[in-house]
């Protein structure tokens, strides 16, 4: 099998896991962050955290974060792969109307990462002052399931709606908008240490000078640094290893895993499928 064939497997085989899951498990990701919020609302009462839905899969995935990188993010999030065909579409009609829209430059986009870390801290505020209720109609989130659903949100969520809107016109301004800007489960994901064997590298000293193919492909504005400590952004979408023109990015240390990225992909896809389908079974 050919570079090229390599290539055209994995995206084909990552749109049909995306779309997979978001027909078959669309909650995964309001159902890990309503464990953030069970967690701290219990802290709040003074009760004891008892085993629920909701914190048995946000331990299940910040876990599978910790052991595999994000491949939540990547293959099994609707955000996310709302997110990716918002960006197609609008990337379409760019081509067809051949006007490019701007978006900010890739430092900037860097340093923008960090609103979802004050995302994080006022939704944590919120839950910890007791205000949730006072912020009734405001989810995003909640207007997307109630949609997903076939239930159209009532006057109480216009504020959510309104965010929800400007959320997708930034999905079609910039490749993962939602994930690098404003995803509070992605700046907790981002704070996990990644194990070694699932850390995105490469061997800069077999690089062509000033490439940079790897860096301007990335969705998530991504630098592969050597010897790193752990993923952070990276939402293991093999987009960079595509676009490789020496073939020099691959999975873990000492190139021991390099061209196996479809068979690795395949195993976490049964492990990751193995672990929810547990975890809803508790």
């Amino acid at each position: 099998m050919d570079l090229r064939q390599k290539r055209d497997i994995r995206r084909l085989g990552r749109q049909i896991i995306q779309i997979i899951f978001f027909l078959w498990m669309p909650a995964l990701y309001t159902s890990a962050f309503s464990g953030v919020r069970y967690v701290i609302e219990q802290i709040r009462a003074g009760k004891p955290i008892e085993q629920n839905a909701f914190l048995v899969m946000l331990i299940v995935l910040c876990g599978f974060t910790i052991l595999f990188g994000r491949f939540f993010c990547g293959y099994a999030c609707a955000f996310g792969t709302l997110g990716d065909g918002m960006y197609a579409f609008s990337k379409w009609v760019q081509k067809k109307v051949k006007k490019k829209l701007p978006w900010v430059s890739e430092e900037t986009g860097r340093k923008l990462q960090k609103i979802k870390y004050i995302m994080l801290l006022v939704l944590m505020l919120i839950y910890a002052l007791g205000f949730t209720k006072k912020f009734h109609g405001t989810s995003p989130w909640e207007v997307f399931s109630m949609l997903y659903t076939g239930k159209i949100p009532d006057a109480g969520y216009l504020a959510g709606w309104i965010i929800f809107v400007l959320i997708l016109v930034g999905m079609c301004l910039k490749e993962r908008f939602f994930c690098q800007y404003l995803c509070p489960m992605g700046a907790i994901f981002a704070w996990l240490p990644v194990l070694p064997f699932s850390v995105l590298d490469r061997d800069r000293s077999n690089c062509i000078p000033k490439c940079r193919a790897c860096e301007i492909k990335c969705p998530v504005d991504y630098q592969i640094k050597r010897d790193q400590k752990n993923g952070g952004e990276c939402i293991h979408c093999m987009q960079c290893v595509d676009v490789c023109p020496k073939q020099n990015i691959h999975l873990g240390s000492g190139k021991k895993l390099k061209g196996n990225e479809i068979i690795i992909i395949l195993l976490k896809l049964v492990l990751f499928i193995g672990v929810c389908i547990f975890a809803q079974s508790l």
